[in-house]
């Protein structure tokens, strides 16, 4: 789990323009990489120069290891965490996603970072129903999940039906956006988009070719101050409507 040019300046996207700040956790403690190359480092400094014109890339880096808790530091949060169910990278918070949780991590956080975590737990639902938990209303999940092309990466690859059928339809959140970022240097600006089935009726449609190399499904949904759904029962958005269509 780690956080190269293109994600990082997805990041400071998301944040600047959400205006996110309050307290902060990272699902795992997210490695810091920064700039790589051409294309992918152009559009770091790009957004650097953009929304945080007085830094540079030496500052956004911890000094003595190769984590990311400066990096958001200085994207303005008051508080920065790190959660994991090992210590062996010194997270702050020791905590099995997929276990019930301490009352003491509800409506905890602001913003919660899935960096690429969750994939990795196989009890995937409840990990997610858990970051629900750990949100305080109004808080934001920010989310980089490989969505293509990572076989045998981890349990699960995530797609924007996750976004739309579960945070959006199931849970109320909003959808802040939702795209296909690729990981590769040389496709850094080949974002896809895609349409939101909870108002076409249809499965996300894709706005173009994805782009060759990991694709990363890059997020974004904010949890209602005060939500009318049970989010108990979780269905696929099409067939949701295609069983509605048949009552009717």
């Amino acid at each position: 789990m780690a956080i190269p040019d293109t994600l990082a300046a997805r990041l400071i996207e998301t944040i600047k323009e959400n205006n996110l700040g309050g307290s902060f956790v990272m699902l795992g403690r997210q490695r810091w990489v920064g700039k790589r190359r051409k294309r992918s480092a152009a559009l770091f400094e790009e957004i650097l120069e953009r929304y945080l014109p007085n830094l540079n890339e030496g500052d956004l880096a911890n000094e003595g290891d190769e984590y990311a808790e400066r990096f958001f530091e200085h994207l303005g949060f008051s508080s920065v965490d790190s959660m994991d169910d090992s210590d062996f990278e010194n997270a702050s918070i020791i905590q099995d996603l997929s276990g019930k949780i301490p009352k003491k991590l509800e409506k905890k956080f602001d913003v919660i970072y899935d960096g690429g975590t969750c994939k990795h737990i196989f009890d995937l639902p409840t990990a997610y129903r858990n970051i629900n938990k750990m949100l305080k209303p109004g808080g934001v999940l920010i989310g980089h999940s490989p969505c293509n092309n990572w076989v045998n990466h981890s349990f699960y690859q995530i797609n924007p039906e996750m976004v739309y059928g579960f945070w959006e339809s199931t849970l109320d959140y909003e959808v802040l956006h939702c795209s296909l970022q690729p990981l590769m240097p040389m496709h850094a600006r080949k974002v896809v988009t895609t349409t939101n089935p909870n108002i076409t009726g249809k499965r996300p449609r894709l706005s173009g070719p994805l782009a060759d190399g990991g694709i990363i499904l890059n997020y974004a949904v904010r949890k209602p101050l005060k939500s009318a759904k049970s989010g108990e029962k979780v269905y696929q958005t099409d067939y949701q409507n295609r069983w509605s269509e048949a009552v009717e």
